[in-house]
């Protein structure tokens, strides 16, 4: 039998480690992050996974790593941190709907509709929102995964 795994990249509470102090919340540009009864909590359906929110826990109370899953089985590889990986945008492919800008929780791509979107990369933190909006798939990963 071949096992196919479905693999996600994810952020953790480590509820002990957390003493509420609402940096991650501050810092998350998603609004993913409450902080109740004293611990974080992420949604994870508004997290984007940039890593911002692991960088900024002075108790490393918040890790970043890669679920795998499949039926009954589940494993986490820890990544040495937020992931080395940036996006590029291709033309050709390009239908103009400026889908990816408007998702960007970095407002590292902008433009106008009925042209491919500038990519900021400064601002670009790797979260791959806009590849996961992109209709056109015209957006691609560049880089690694840690």
């Amino acid at each position: 039998m071949v096992r196919t795994w479905t693999e996600v990249r994810m952020v953790r509470v480590i509820p002990r480690l957390c003493r509420g102090c609402g940096l991650c919340e501050r810092e998350c540009p998603v609004d993913a992050i409450t902080v109740r009864d004293g611990v974080a909590r992420i949604d994870g359906d508004r997290c984007v996974r940039c890593g911002l929110c692991v960088r900024v826990c002075p108790f490393d109370a918040l890790l970043m790593g890669r679920a795998y899953a499949q039926e009954g089985e589940e494993r986490v590889e820890l990544l040495g941190g937020p992931p080395d990986v940036r996006v590029r945008v291709i033309e050709e492919r390009c239908v103009g709907c400026q889908a990816c800008s408007s998702s960007c929780p970095f407002d590292a791509l902008f433009g106008n509709k009925g042209s491919p979107p500038e990519l900021d990369e400064e601002r670009c933190v790797g979260c791959l929102e806009c590849v996961r909006v992109c209709p056109a798939r015209a957006i691609k990963p560049v880089g690694e995964e840690r």
